[in-house]
């Protein structure tokens, strides 16, 4: 019982003091956007697993000996909560569960079918409105609009989108660091990350720990998008382009990743002023990547003491 109720308060301390905990480390530590973000990824992984361990524990523990039962023959459930005076902790605990699987399963759901209607619809617009074109090795879909702007749409069909305003008024090395860009995001899949994190904080809303995560992942995917451009190109080509597209006024869709997503004046001002290198060596990485991993090593091991154990017959 007492890993039960430990497990417990380390998933409920991380899921609101964990956001302030991360950025913490970023800032104390100078952490690259790369890192961070996979602290971020790895604690969106983290939450919804350690949560589904709870629910299985806090079942099993209620149930007591009624689990093997039910576990070999399900039958014998209703007897065996019956006789265990735990009706109403199953209860809770099946309807937790099930409402949770239930409202992830349909949010995503949904915004996979508004997904496709939008990717149908952007498609076809893209086919009368654009042309193909080749920049600097890419190919990539030219829009006639003059207001400067580029993003990028996964898939075979799509790839990254640039309007004759972005061709007008940037020059070579600047289009060559926003093509850079977008490339980054095609070829590291990062929108599955923003998708992921948004699809957890609308279907959990009012949980603090997804909440920061919905906001920070989508603006650490730029920075790493714009690390990659700036090592190719420049940070003073980026910032030049980040400049005049921002300040165009002209954003891309949003269910797309643009050269003008999260905060261009944030993105412009780390390309401008470097960041010192980082102070944070391996040992620290590995030491907030266990912190991270923490409410699930404990419900892991809380799920093992009280329904693996007593009812493997290796034991006693």
């Amino acid at each position: 019982m007492t890993w039960s109720v430990g497990a417990l308060a380390a998933v409920v301390l991380w899921s609101t003091a964990g956001p302030r905990a991360l950025r913490a480390f970023q800032e104390g530590t100078g952490a690259s956007a790369r890192a961070a973000l996979a602290l971020w990824t790895l604690t969106t992984v983290v939450w919804p697993l350690a949560c589904a361990l709870l629910l299985a524990t806090l079942a099993t523990r209620v149930m007591g000996p009624g689990v093997k039962a039910v576990v070999a023959a399900c039958v014998d459930l209703f007897q065996a909560v019956q006789q265990n005076g735990a009706q109403g902790g199953v209860a809770v605990a099946g309807l937790l569960g099930v409402l949770g699987l239930a409202r992830l399963s349909w949010t995503a759901a949904r915004r996979a079918r508004r997904r496709r209607t939008w990717t149908r619809e952007h498609g076809r617009a893209l086919a009368v409105q654009a042309h193909r074109r080749t920049l600097h090795l890419d190919r990539v879909w030219l829009v006639e609009r003059p207001a400067p702007a580029a993003y990028c749409v996964p898939g075979r069909r799509f790839g990254i989108v640039v309007t004759r305003g972005a061709l007008d008024r940037l020059t070579g090395p600047e289009l060559r660091a926003v093509l850079a860009h977008e490339r980054a995001h095609l070829r590291g899949r990062r929108h599955l990350l923003v998708t992921w994190t948004r699809l957890l904080d609308t279907a959990f809303p009012g949980v603090p720990l997804l909440r920061a995560a919905a906001r920070e992942v989508p603006e650490l995917v730029e920075w790493v998008a714009d690390d990659h451009a700036a090592r190719q190109e420049g940070p003073g080509a980026l910032a030049h382009a980040l400049g005049i597209m921002a300040g165009a006024g002209e954003r891309g869709p949003d269910a797309a990743l643009a050269v003008t997503g999260a905060c261009p004046v944030r993105r412009v001002r780390r390309q401008v002023r470097p960041a010192p290198p980082p102070t944070a060596g391996r040992g620290a990485y590995a030491v907030a990547a266990l912190a991270v991993l923490l409410p699930l090593a404990l419900t892991a091991v809380a799920t093992v003491l009280n329904v693996v154990l007593p009812h493997c017959e290796c034991v006693g």
